[in-house]
């Protein structure tokens, strides 16, 4: 077939069978190694604050949850801090131990914020960003999604015009809800008159303890979410405890709560979205660097054959001519 196609085919079709053949090789050996998830190191990453900063050595979460199993120390994680060394800890059962503060420091969360009067739409950031939270290409401005952003920082030193700022965002801390009450209140005695005059037949009274430990999974648990801050339950509490306060800021935390799990679940997807793309491109790098290897390497042999022609063209005229 090869020898009925003109003679500058033959590289191409060469170079097209390598083509095809590497891609069924590089598919046939993930179906072949490819390995079941294990759910100790899925929960183990779940537990993780998803940031894919690298500041614990590793490349991202998933990387550092995976060493984690493999019995590396659960204290290398700053954006987690003493909260997420303490889920660990009681998941794998081992002790709390501090954070190692040689990987950095917990600080308030933060987001990336690009000047864009100042971008010069190099895109060196876009590809630094692990889970894919800056819009751009070359030459055009480009711009964070907030929403998205983990506040890795990753994007900062790669922005030759320093044009990135790291800006922190509100946190709304748990405070002391009594704090801002001038009321005067002793302690609660369980009298149960709470009870009685719920509306919704929950138990303010053992919620307004959940609520003040700031236990916040417990006080789901006791219907939080039911309550509709009638304040029944405040006007006959005899010790007045402004008990719709504690469960206005309990609610608001776990409001919070579940804002940050779902912005780590989110960049737990964005980040294996990116590694997946990166991964293709490597691959599509390296297909392109070996036909471009056997181009030259067909070119050369091209070039030798034509100058030893020439070179026995020269040698036959030179006799011809004596």
């Amino acid at each position: 077939m090869l020898a009925t196609l003109p003679a500058f085919l033959n590289p191409v079709l060469v170079l097209l069978g390598l083509g095809l053949g590497l891609g069924a090789l590089l598919g046939s050996i993930a179906k072949t190694f490819r390995l079941e998830s294990d759910p100790v190191l899925e929960k183990i990453n779940a537990l993780l604050p998803q940031t894919q900063c690298g500041q614990c050595g590793y490349p991202g979460c998933r990387p550092y949850a995976e060493a984690i199993v493999n019995g590396v120390a659960i204290n290398k994680c700053p954006p987690g801090g003493e909260a997420t060394i303490a889920n660990l800890a009681n998941l794998l059962n081992v002790k709390v131990v501090p954070l190692d503060e040689s990987y950095g420091v917990t600080e308030v969360r933060k987001v990336a914020f690009i000047r864009e009067a100042e971008c010069i739409g190099c895109a060196k950031c876009i590809p630094a960003c692990p889970v894919d939270a800056i819009l751009g290409a070359p030459k055009f401005m480009h711009t964070v999604i907030a929403s998205e952003c983990t506040g890795c920082d990753l994007c900062v030193e790669p922005c030759p015009v320093d044009c990135i700022d790291m800006i922190a965002v509100e946190d709304f801390a748990a405070s002391n809800p009594v704090s801002a009450n001038d009321t005067e209140y002793v302690e609660c005695i369980n009298c149960g008159l709470c009870v009685d005059e719920c509306p919704v037949d929950i138990l303010p009274h053992e919620l307004y303890w959940a609520c003040r430990e700031g236990a916040l999974e417990q006080a789901e648990g006791l219907k939080l979410t039911h309550c509709i801050e009638c304040g029944k339950c405040n006007d006959v509490c005899p010790s007045h405890i402004p008990l719709v306060d504690f469960y206005q800021q309990a609610k608001h935390n776990l409001h919070l709560e579940h804002e940050d799990k779902q912005r780590a679940d989110r960049a737990r997807v964005r980040f294996e979205s990116h590694q997946k793309r990166m991964e293709k491109m490597t691959i599509e790098e390296e297909q392109r660097r070996l036909k471009r290897a056997e181009l030259a390497k067909q070119n050369r042999h091209q070039v030798s054959a034509k100058n030893i022609q020439a070179a026995l063209a020269r040698v036959k005229a030179k006799k011809e001519s004596e």
